[in-house]
């Protein structure tokens, strides 16, 4: 298991936007080698366990 520490200060929306911006392109390069099968069953899988890529505030 990965542990991080974050800090916040007054610009700390505007990193955490950014890193959001690049995990969710990350994200995107990663999926476009998934075939169609494979990506349905991750949907399935996400809509069962009620989960979503969108960071939680």
């Amino acid at each position: 298991m990965m542990e991080a520490v974050f800090h916040s200060d007054k610009e700390s929306e505007k990193y955490w936007r950014e890193f959001a911006e690049k995990r969710a392109d990350f994200a995107l390069r990663e999926l476009r080698d998934y075939c169609a099968d494979d990506l349905k069953i991750l949907l399935r899988t996400l809509r069962e366990e009620d989960r979503t890529f969108e960071q939680s505030a």
